[in-house]
């Protein structure tokens, strides 16, 4: 999942965010140059979340430098068939509007295709996050026919050298093919760019390839220090002075590429992201691919599981949960101490 990772009584709410989503880009995480529906309304006054973020499966072929998720091998514990399309059903009955699939790498699970149908013959708005490396002729065909609401490409470099740095058995090539046969069968392709300092210079020969390529638009924003990222934050997170440069250039391609393609950048860290979050939760929850809910990437805590519970009871858990003292002060002590960020996928119950 990348940085920037928010759409319902719900159906009026859902109605009138359709046509909002029509003028502004919305990212999973808030992240977005636009605007964060989930900030202009009360989550606590919901019957369900308005968007659903969900890792469907752990599996990767890559060892990213940066993954939030420290994927690779499948957890033993990820849910069956059966659990899968129990919680996709209770997505349907609660109306909720928008869902966004990732990993590990979501084109490796079994019934990536089956999920992606059932989502779409409901007529809920689907975005997938992906490496690219498996989307061939024939996937780009079916995605095209499910008509996503967007396919988010990494590409975090604008030569295979540099992306295959940070992108640990990639193959940059493969991500281009795939923006490439996306694009030609008509597909909302967009590209995610997670800057750090052996690649933040590249940014403005990054985008202008995806111009390119064609793509709708590229989404970019500084690292997000959980997993193997704040792992390795030494060897990746840009200096000060790299992300000033980074973000004036940013500024420049905006201007440039205005009315031909979009680029879209949050300039916040996931500290201060962490800090809004404390005062206005998203009215968003974070499906991990054993059924478990997180609360929020950077904080550990899991408030159900989807194994056990019904997704409106563990949507009441998360809204309880940000008010519970001992999240409230683990939080609090994750902003004073951003290495803490490292225990983010140390899970426990709220």
């Amino acid at each position: 999942m990348n940085p920037v990772r928010n759409l319902k009584e719900n159906r009026k709410i859902y109605r009138e965010s359709q046509v909002l989503l029509n003028k502004v880009k919305i990212k999973d995480n808030g992240i977005s140059n636009g605007v964060n529906l989930t900030n202009s309304i009360n989550f606590q006054d919901l019957k369900a979340p308005l968007f659903i973020a969900w890792q469907i499966n752990a599996e990767c072929n890559l060892g990213c430098l940066h993954c939030c998720e420290e994927a690779g091998g499948s957890m033993p514990d990820e849910m069956n068939k059966e659990e899968i399309f129990r919680f996709l059903q209770q997505v349907v009955d609660l109306n909720i509007p928008y869902v966004a699939l990732s990993g590990g790498e979501p084109l490796l699970h079994s019934c990536f295709f089956e999920i992606c149908e059932f989502i779409r013959k409901h007529n809920i708005s689907l975005k997938v996050e992906t490496n690219g490396e498996f989307i061939n002729e024939e996937r780009a065909k079916k995605i095209a026919q499910l008509r996503f609401r967007s396919v988010q490409v990494s590409l975090d470099g604008a030569t295979a050298s540099t992306h295959e740095r940070l992108r640990l058995r990639g193959n940059w090539n493969k991500a281009i093919s795939a923006c490439q046969l996306l694009i030609r069968e008509g597909v909302n392709t967009e590209i995610v760019f997670v800057p750090t300092k052996f690649n933040i210079h590249e940014i403005t020969n990054l985008i202008d390839l995806a111009y390119s390529l064609g793509v709708l638009g590229v989404y970019t924003g500084k690292i997000m220090r959980i997993g193997r990222a704040a792992q390795n934050w030494d060897i990746l997170c840009p200096s000060d002075q790299e992300y000033k440069d980074f973000f004036a250039t940013l500024n420049d391609r905006v201007t440039h590429y205005d009315g031909k393609m979009k680029v879209y950048y949050y300039p916040y860290d996931v500290i201060e992201e962490l800090k809004y979050r404390l005062k206005y939760p998203s009215a968003s929850v974070l499906v991990l691919p054993n059924g478990k809910v997180k609360l929020i990437g950077p904080l550990p805590f899991i408030c159900g599981d989807l194994k056990k519970e019904s997704l409106a009871k563990i949507w009441e858990n998360y809204k309880r949960a940000w008010r519970k003292p001992k999240v409230v002060a683990f939080a609090k002590k994750v902003i004073a101490e951003p290495k803490l960020l490292a225990e983010s996928n140390k899970w426990r119950g709220v």
